[in-house]
């Protein structure tokens, strides 16, 4: 993949922002692995995710804990001070988290100076409205189902981390009100995959043109306005005066 991406960004054919997704092998030791993704990626790189949110990796979500979390967090955050200072590295979170361990988790994101957080990853809920015969299977569940539990995941990180650090809002969103509501509680970017694969790439301008009509009916002049806005009195709309 590494070769595939330098050719490609060789040959002028990124012309968007790449994200890599850096994660673990199931290896004894986790930090090699982290350290090793920076290093390589560091030239083909706008951005770099540390997920350590997976559930299909086993023993990766452990890593959320204070103590893993500050020693991986820490030991990324000096390589990339070393090796590519200008690329910002984000941490991605799961939505399982506990009140108590998602304070963890926030307090190690600010004391480690990370630039972000992608929130969330797949669950390992099952809502009691899925209909599929393969609801239990083992894995994360993504799309429709996790939408309101990543955003209220979301507002909390907004809350714990008093807005202070980037919040990258990812589950479920599929129409410009879903991108909204994660926006409002807190969101500064929003992700999208399931129904880009399953709508095409209609589907990002689709949710534009919503999201833009959203923001007019706040009268917000622009999404940044926007950015938590669940966490402030309402903004008053301008009174219409008659002729």
């Amino acid at each position: 993949m590494l070769e595939r991406l330098q050719l490609a960004r060789d040959q002028g054919e990124l012309p968007g922002v790449l994200m890599v997704n850096l994660g673990k092998n199931k290896t004894a030791e986790a930090i090699p692995d982290y350290v090793s993704g920076i290093k390589k990626f560091k030239n083909v790189a706008d951005m770099m995710v540390v997920n350590i949110s997976s559930p299909n990796t086993p023993g990766l979500r452990n890593l959320q804990g204070k103590k893993e979390m500050t020693a991986l967090m820490s030991a990324v955050i000096k390589t990339r001070n070393a090796e590519c200072p200008k690329i910002p590295v984000l941490v991605k979170i799961a939505p399982d988290l506990s009140d108590a361990e998602l304070r963890d988790v926030c307090n190690v994101v600010m004391s480690t100076k990370m630039d972000g957080m992608v929130v969330s990853n797949t669950t390992n809920q099952r809502p009691a409205s899925l209909r599929s015969s393969h609801k239990g299977e083992t894995g994360g569940l993504s799309g429709l189902p996790v939408k309101d539990i990543s955003t209220a995941m979301i507002k909390k990180v907004y809350a714990l981390t008093k807005g202070q650090v980037t919040i990258i809002g990812v589950g479920g969103v599929g129409t410009g009100q879903d991108a909204y509501d994660k926006i409002k509680a807190g969101a500064s970017l929003v992700e999208m995959y399931s129904r880009l694969s399953m709508e095409g790439p209609w589907s990002p301008p689709k949710i534009k043109i919503e999201l833009r009509r959203l923001l007019q009916e706040d009268e917000y002049e622009s999404m940044a306005e926007a950015v938590g806005a669940d966490h402030r009195p309402p903004k008053k709309k301008a009174e219409k005066k008659d002729d």
